[in-house]
């Protein structure tokens, strides 16, 4: 909105010989008023939430001008003043930021966030204005956390140990457990993502139940739980040795065999077999030797070779046994040639033993 005033006209009388302009300007702005956004009646929020807030501001330019004639005979002066009301966004670092009640809510260069049940009153300030405080209510959190285990949902492994890895909403206090090897961790870490990944030590020989509960941080009533079995074997046993054999697997629709035995040489598990991979560019490569072992975890860990028409075929296969008798995984393939792109191939499979 823009508004002119002409508040002072001296005219002696008109010059008979011509006039010359002179103008002078003065410009001023003032910040009028303040308001936080998103501003309804009342922020809920419930414990431990986050809320960005940001500031708009209105302000009125001023400006003044002085316009001077002077002829041979006569002079003439007058002012003209005018006025400009805008609206503009306002850095929020810029404002210093505070909270009537800082156990519900603290805030800090607009960023709320929700401690505890209650109210308080958010205010924003820039110079000597100030906004309306914002109310905001901080209720407790109604739902039980979510939570998720990285799969397999059942492991077997030849040692006492294994990683447990997952997902957990934040805010959460997150406990893990294990009746063989008495791991009780109360307050397992996890980055601020959700990510969290432990191991679990001590297990003893057989079937094994890892339990994961995300608990409410205000209301541990309100849990969620997971579980993760784990069938242990010692290395080289005779239940141990229920994974030798022939397996057959099975990716994007082909089978593919492989076999399991036990190296008492080398005190191992050896994997040997043969898989067909789909190429980019040239199509599907038979037959591409596959190599490896099973390592002490239940994890698969197996290369894979070959050539195809002067291309060079090289890879890994990796996995773990999801019980006794079946199996699942992945495998990443290149294939170069001297003057071709290096060509990839990659796929998940699954197995089971015949």
């Amino acid at each position: 909105m823009k508004a002119i005033f002409v508040f002072c006209i001296a005219v002696i009388s008109v010059s008979l010989w011509g006039c010359t302009p002179v103008q002078q300007q003065k410009n001023s702005e003032d910040l009028s008023s303040l308001e936080i956004l998103p501003h309804p009646d009342t922020l809920n929020l419930f414990v431990n939430e986050t809320q960005a807030l940001s500031l708009r501001g209105t302000s009125i330019n001023s400006s003044q001008q002085t316009i001077s004639n002077t002829g041979v005979i006569t002079d003439a002066e007058y002012t003209v003043s005018s006025t400009d009301t805008t609206t503009r966004a306002i850095p929020s670092d810029t404002a210093a930021w505070s909270s009537s009640n800082t156990s519900a809510a603290t805030v800090s260069q607009g960023i709320v966030i929700a401690r505890g049940p209650g109210f308080t009153n958010i205010t924003a300030a820039v110079g000597r204005v100030s906004a309306v405080p914002l109310l905001v209510r901080v209720a407790s959190v109604n739902t039980a956390p979510g939570l998720s285990l990285d799969p397999p949902l059942v492991s077997l492994i030849f040692q006492d140990s294994i990683v447990v890895s997952g997902n957990v909403q934040q805010q959460a206090i997150l406990v893990m457990t294990e009746s063989s090897s008495h791991y009780n961790n109360t307050h397992v870490a996890y980055d601020g993502a959700g990510n969290f990944k432990v191991t679990v030590a001590g297990l003893q020989i057989g079937y094994r139940t890892i339990v994961a509960t995300a608990q409410n941080p205000n209301q541990t009533n309100l849990a969620t739980t997971r579980f993760k079995y784990v069938r242990y074997y010692e290395y080289l046993t005779s239940g141990a040795d229920s994974i030798c054999g022939d397996w057959v697997g099975t990716t994007l629709g082909r089978n593919f065999n492989f076999n399991i035995s036990r190296n008492n040489l080398l005190q191992r598990y050896d994997i040997n077999g043969h898989i067909d991979i789909q190429f980019e560019g040239i199509g599907l490569v038979k037959d591409i030797t596959l190599t490896g072992i099973v390592n002490r975890d239940g994890t698969i860990n197996a290369s894979l070779s070959g050539t195809y028409q002067g291309f060079s075929i090289s890879g890994s296969l990796t996995g773990y046994f999801t019980s006794s008798g079946t199996g699942e995984g992945g495998y990443a393939a290149a294939a170069k040639k001297s003057g071709w792109p290096s060509l990839s191939g990659s796929a998940d499979w699954t197995a089971v033993k015949q």
